[in-house]
């Protein structure tokens, strides 16, 4: 996704890109989150998966991410 799209995108829905960021890592905590428990529950993969597929959007919504940021994010 180009950055000028990225950004359209993120105000259509009233999100400033520091927003989505923000946003980014809060998906990407609750990934974590499932991790184990998922491991004893598969029927928790449904709820995992949506999070993972929101993961996705919204690190193309947010655009170019600095390296420090991205290291941290995987």
């Amino acid at each position: 996704m180009d950055s000028d799209r990225t950004t359209r995108v993120a105000k259509t829905f009233g999100f400033s890109q520091d927003e989505v960021k923000l946003l980014l890592v809060a998906v990407r905590h609750m990934r974590r989150t499932f991790a184990q428990p998922r491991r004893n529950d598969p029927a928790l993969d449904a709820y995992a998966a949506l999070y993972d597929a929101l993961f996705e959007k919204l690190r193309d919504m947010a655009g170019p991410l600095p390296d420090s940021v991205e290291d941290v994010i995987e």
